[in-house]
């Protein structure tokens, strides 16, 4: 990075002058300011699985969750082009759940996520189908991972997934050793070192001065954040749980009229009474995030008719 490529050849410039004039190159040292690395934070949310009472990790945990690292700022999934747009429930719904409470925090959300065209991921699909020893290796793969979620017992998911070092081996395996970068089954998965690199990226460049961050994203996404944060000569930490489980418990109105918001956009993309690309509306009926939303937008508002 360039502050990296700057420390270089300012150390270089102060080692000739030590060598000239010891004193100036001491009080050149003492007044330059020492900027630390910020603390960071990697939680993996379950997006669908918020929503399950017997995960024992609602979003109303993952708010407890974030809110007990005490960030300056969270990266959450969802790009930059479609925060607050008609694309915005296209994303994970915790992801808008925490751009609208986030301010109320005193946190500042960055929406950090970055997508490549449903063209260009069928694309990549279609290779990796042609490629039928690649695909049935790709396939068993993500049926471990199934059958893993599928042996969820008790306690919580998050302890299942973020602090499970099996859970993080098993996704870092099928990216890095059976996906791989570059190939058909990377692009078929979204471009997925590309995406995490460019989250990175964008978490990063927003996040200016910030001493401690915090991303938000799925729970696959994990182990890749922590290899392109490493490629920078930065460390993610996947902190322990810290919240009690506390069942779904309810949601601000706020958010349930912003998910009612998405989802009515999403309906209008895909019956066409909202203006959107051929790739856009492909997306969203391929997701089918539209009425899954539906479904949760439903839960919430009959647990406030309970309340």
């Amino acid at each position: 990075m360039v502050i990296v490529g700057g420390m270089k050849r300012r150390g270089l410039l102060l080692a000739g002058m030590v060598s000239i004039t010891p004193l100036l190159a001491q009080n050149a040292i003492s007044n330059t300011p020492v900027v630390s690395a910020p603390e960071i934070y990697l939680v993996g949310s379950v997006h669908n699985m918020h929503f399950e009472e017997r995960y024992h990790y609602s979003l109303v945990d993952l708010q407890a969750q974030v809110q007990s690292l005490h960030p300056d700022v969270v990266c959450g999934e969802i790009t930059p082009e479609d925060l607050n747009g008609p694309m915005e429930g296209n994303f994970p719904p915790e992801a808008a759940m925490l751009a609208e409470m986030a301010p109320s925090w005193g946190v500042r959300f960055i929406p950090a996520d970055w997508r490549i065209s449903f063209a260009w991921q069928a694309r990549g699909e279609k290779q990796e189908a042609d490629n039928k020893s690649k695909a049935a290796e790709v396939n068993a793969e993500q049926s471990k991972l199934k059958a893993y979620y599928d042996a969820f017992s008790g306690g919580s998911l998050y302890d299942y997934t973020n602090g499970s070092p099996q859970f993080q081996a098993m996704v870092d395996h099928l990216f890095e050793d059976v996906i791989g970068e570059n190939t058909p089954s990377d692009i078929a998965a979204g471009a997925w070192h590309e995406r995490n690199r460019m989250i990175v990226e964008n978490c990063l460049a927003g996040a200016g001065s910030a001493k401690r961050i915090v991303f938000v994203f799925g729970t696959g996404h994990v182990a890749q954040l922590q290899r392109q944060l490493i490629a920078l000569g930065m460390k993610g930490q996947i902190p322990q749980r810290t919240f009690t489980p506390a069942g779904l418990g309810m949601m601000p109105s706020a958010v349930v009229a912003r998910w009612e918001r998405n989802q009515k956009n999403l309906e209008g993309i895909v019956n066409g009474s909202i203006a959107a690309s051929t790739d856009m509306t492909a997306k969203v009926k391929d997701t089918n995030r539209g009425p899954q939303l539906s479904g949760e937008i439903a839960l919430y508002l009959a647990r406030q008719k309970i309340q």
